[in-house]
């Protein structure tokens, strides 16, 4: 079970901005031993728990803060939102387009364009 600091050492280092050393003197520790604790799995875990615990919790600003961006004045930044919002919604544009008509090669004269569509066979004879 993780003692009291260690449970303020994550808390900080997950919440705050502050650095190791800074943390280490304000739970007044050896700065080398949050380096320790870090080795620990238990630490880890919790610190990992917490670390995703946070993030949850700003996916709701996160949110807010999309739905602003989608009224921006900006064309450009109103397209990257909703760009976004469909890519991380599952709505991926598709790579290959399915068609199911004629496509003519683009190496085609025109003049053997124009035979084929008059029923010639694009020798330029019928």
């Amino acid at each position: 079970m993780l003692n009291e600091k260690q449970q303020k050492c994550i808390i900080l280092l997950v919440t705050t901005n502050k650095t190791q050393v800074q943390i280490a003197k304000e739970i007044q520790i050896n700065k080398n031993t949050i380096c320790e604790w870090k080795k620990d799995e238990e630490f880890k875990d919790e610190l990992q728990k917490q670390m995703k615990n946070n993030f949850s919790s700003l996916a709701i600003d996160a949110q807010r803060e999309l739905k602003k961006l989608l009224k921006s004045k900006n064309e450009y930044v109103r397209l990257q939102v909703v760009k976004d919002i469909l890519d991380r919604a599952g709505y991926k544009a598709t790579d290959k387009i399915e068609h199911s008509g004629n496509i003519e090669s683009p190496h085609l004269s025109l003049l053997e364009s124009i035979n084929r569509q008059l029923g010639g066979d694009g020798d330029g004879k019928k």
